[in-house]
């Protein structure tokens, strides 16, 4: 009986080619698309899984309410956090992990590492995987160092590195490791970066005055619980323990600007909502995508079930029953679907190096194993056969034996069966037209980025990350600056301690108008040197710059204070300034929040910082334009600018070129580099390349939506074309004698193109809400960002018109142009 069926579908299948084809090869394209993007979701949700009991570790996050000043939630806090937590839990296990960088120096090869330095306890939290040494014992003396396979390759080759000794250059000095141990190499699928990780000591925290400051941010706490009932309650309790603890530092209010939450470590790659809701909405693009081609099944399916309706009749004369002919076609949608299954995974094999390529990602095929698509294929294969196949069975096997062969129409479902294909069209074409606008959108916003006004001229831009090495003198610095701006092609070099896509250093503090009361809204503050308007291209919008011709514009860095206990982000508080009031800058939003009424009205205004008998004036002498060093989902904080011609604690340099190759500027740099600091490693990017991971995330899923949109786009196509052959031949006797009584080939045209075209408007009507929603929701994660312009759903509107008569036009045209005679004659 099974062969029988088999030999069946195989005729059926033979007999109608265009159809088989356009079922087979629209589900396979959606399943194509729903495993890379299922491969993809759970690549991004796959995240610090690789650590054994990931689940127990949590982080502990710090959420800042400041007045005027928006702070996104993070994962820093002051370095003596856990020792406070031991004294009031001494039950809990926990490390700091405190980023470091640190020069390696191998003979005469120098190499800048990230090194991170972690508590003896490290181990008891993050079991990681070792490849060599024994974890009981490893980080307990002070000069233990673990690196990953990577990093021992890269230094010891094939050898045993396990004993070999390192020199590592920290803070100026250099200090000797012995390799300990040996970590397995982590995943792409993780954001810890535990390359080379070595134990707090004593000497590192010297000079470390902010180390118990409430104010500071300076490393990140991780704990770990046997059960999430333990990280609830101490969640609990956090409020009463700020109380206890910041109760001295931050006053009475201490739990309204600082709250403290623990997060379990697989969802730190999520937690930010605008992260979780992109990958979600691309996991849905895959889901909608596998619907649209089930849904394109259903449709031609059941336009086609007229053509099987005499097989039903003579089967239910001959004694078949319903269900057995339920059974029969739900084999037959089955075994479509495995067929369309095993051709999406090759296609899903083919493409991924292209997909890989075009997103920048790194996502595999294993087939068996905890990550193995197998099952997950097997099932889909199964909900896709079943649940395609449902609705056109129960068609089918509906049919009455009688009516289908006394008639000599073959049935087609009549009005209602019409009516749902219609709907079903409808539907696909629906979310087709979604995609469509905002993959319109999602392609503008990316473009507008990366031309967006910054308030800075990025192009022929330099940056150098390696100029606050601790191992730099600031009359090395000096020297640097001066042999730069003396090069072929340089115009302008300055210093600053913030400069374009590195999020470096971020300081804070309250800062109000002379007169008033209270301690005013939080301000970003930052130190710029000479030429920083000029190398940046800043733009000045009232008064002037600062610069070493105005002597009260000057400060030390040295004379910063301690921090302030209400700064969160800042490692220092504003500096003490002589007796003279001195002078500074503010950008627009500075101008803002203080509630001056223009740029120019804050001029030659005194705003201090603080309050009460400490508070610090300063004298406003310009305005310059915002300018946006940092991501353009973070919102542009309202900044204060202070001037120092001298060298810049922490500082970064910037230099501007005109008309040279950037390579060869940076080539030029380098060498006056390692003519002054020979054992310090160099490292310089255009600004370009180091803005660029700011808009790399968005990039990859901007096109992996765009990819899975428009084949969901090209499935419903297929749909279309299949239902408009599918009535065109239908109706070729009706056209031949509407074409008798006089109709025109421009008339069957309209008729055949109208008929089709409805379901594409009616579908716009239902898209527009669901993209202008959806894209309201996404371009609100973005601080910098396009208007959603009317223009993109009416493109997409002419787009999709334009796609579906162009997919049934030609249909049309053919039987419109047949001649009557040929269509009407009869055997």
């Amino acid at each position: 009986m099974f062969q029988h069926y088999l030999l069946t579908l195989y005729r059926a299948l033979t007999k109608h080619r265009l159809y088989a084809a356009l079922n087979i090869l629209g589900l396979a394209v959606g399943i194509g698309v729903f495993l890379v993007l299922a491969l993809y979701v759970r690549f991004e949700t796959s995240f610090e899984q690789w650590i054994p009991g990931a689940s127990k570790v949590y982080v502990i996050r710090s959420f800042w309410t400041l007045t005027g000043e928006s702070i996104p939630p993070g994962v820093d806090t002051m370095g003596g956090l856990l020792d406070e937590l031991h004294g009031d839990y001494p039950q809990l296990v926990g490390t700091r992990v405190w980023d470091a960088r640190a020069t390696v120096r191998q003979g005469s090869q120098v190499t800048s590492e990230q090194l991170e330095v972690v508590d003896p306890s490290f181990f008891k939290v993050f079991d990681l995987p070792m490849v060599a040494g024994d974890k009981s014992t490893l980080l307990r003396q002070p000069d233990d160092l673990l690196i990953t396979q990577a990093l021992a390759k890269k230094y010891f080759g094939s050898g045993n590195p396990v004993g070999q000794r390192l020199t590592l250059e920290q803070r100026g000095s250099l200090y000797d490791y012995r390799v300990a141990g040996v970590m397995q190499d982590a995943p792409k699928s993780t954001d810890l970066k535990f390359d080379m990780v070595a134990p707090i000591t004593p000497r590192m925290l010297v000079g470390q005055d902010h180390w118990t400051n409430w104010g500071s941010q300076q490393l990140t706490t991780f704990l770990r619980f046997d059960s999430p009932a333990g990280a609830a309650a101490l969640d609990r309790d956090f409020p009463s323990f700020i109380a206890r603890h910041a109760r001295t530092a931050m006053g009475p209010d201490a739990n309204k600007v600082l709250a403290l939450h623990p997060a379990p470590i697989p969802a730190l790659h999520l937690i930010d909502p605008k992260d979780a809701v992109v990958v979600a909405t691309i996991g849905a693009v895959g889901l909608l995508t596998l619907l649209l081609a089930g849904v394109n099944y259903v449709n031609l399916a059941t336009a086609r079930a007229g053509l099987r309706a005499r097989e039903v009749a003579l089967r239910k004369v001959m004694g078949a029953t319903s269900l057995s002919l339920v059974a029969q076609f739900m084999a037959e949608s089955l075994i479509t679907a495995t067929i369309a299954a095993l051709i999406g995974l090759a296609l899903c094999e083919l493409t991924l190096p292209l997909i890989n390529t075009a997103g920048g990602l790194s996502l595999k095929i294993d087939y068996l194993g905890d990550d193995g698509v197998l099952l997950m294929l097997v099932m889909l294969t199964a909900i896709v056969g079943l649940g395609a196949g449902a609705y056109p069975a129960l068609v089918l096997s509906r049919f009455q034996p009688a009516g289908v062969l006394a008639s000599a129409r073959t049935p087609g479902g009549g009005r209602s069966g019409a009516r749902v294909r219609e709907g079903l069209v409808i539907f696909q074409f629906a979310i087709a037209i979604a995609f469509t606008i905002a993959t319109g959108v999602i392609v503008s916003q990316g473009r507008y980025l990366r031309h967006a006004d910054l308030g800075f001229v990025r192009n022929g831009l330099i940056v150098v990350s390696d100029f606050d090495n601790e191992g730099v003198t600031a009359a090395q610095r000096s020297s640097l600056l001066t042999l730069w701006r003396a090069q072929p092609g340089v115009t302008a070099a300055t210093v600053s301690m913030d400069t374009p896509g590195t999020a470096h250093t971020t300081n804070g503090s309250n800062f109000n108008r002379a007169g008033s009361k209270s301690d005013g809204p939080s301000m970003n503050w930052e130190v710029i040197g000479p030429d920083f308007l000029k190398t940046y291209g800043g733009r000045i919008v009232a008064g002037r710059g600062l610069g070493p011709p105005f002597g009260l514009d000057e400060f030390k860095t040295k004379d910063i204070a301690p921090g302030d206990p209400a700064n969160p982000v800042a490692p220092a508080a504003i500096p003490s300034p002589p007796p003279a009031v001195r002078n500074v800058m503010l950008n627009v939003n500075g101008v803002r929040v203080l509630g001056f009424t223009s740029p120019e009205a804050a001029l030659g205004q005194i705003i201090k910082e603080g309050s009460g008998a400490d508070a610090k004036p300063f004298r406003v002498v310009g305005v310059i334009d915002n300018i946006r060093f940092r991501s353009p989902r973070e919102a542009l904080q309202p900044t204060v600018y202070f001037f120092s011609a001298k060298d810049i604690d922490a500082g970064l340099a910037g230099v501007r070129y005109s008309q040279a190759d950037p390579k060869l500027v940076i080539d030029h740099m380098r060498q006056a580099w390692r003519q002054v600091t020979p054992t310090i490693p160099f490292e310089a990017k255009t600004v370009e390349d180091n803005l660029q991971p700011y808009y790399q995330s968005d990039d990859e899923r901007g096109r992996l939506f765009t990819i899975g949109a428009a084949l969901a786009v090209g499935i419903g196509c297929l749909g279309l074309y299949g239902l408009a052959s599918f009535n065109t031949a239908r109706r070729v006797k009706e056209i031949g004698i509407r074409k008798t009584l006089g109709a025109s080939t421009s008339d069957i045209l309209k008729l055949l193109i109208g008929q089709f075209l409805r379901p594409v408007l009616i579908a716009n009507v239902i898209a527009w809400p669901l993209a202008w929603l959806a894209m309201t929701n996404w371009l609100s994660g973005f601080d910098q960002r396009i208007s959603l312009n009317p223009l993109y759903f009416l493109a997409a509107t002419a787009l999709t018109l334009i796609i579906a008569v162009g997919t049934v036009a030609g249909q049309a045209y053919a039987v419109a142009r047949s001649e009557p005679a040929k269509a009407l004659r009869d055997e």
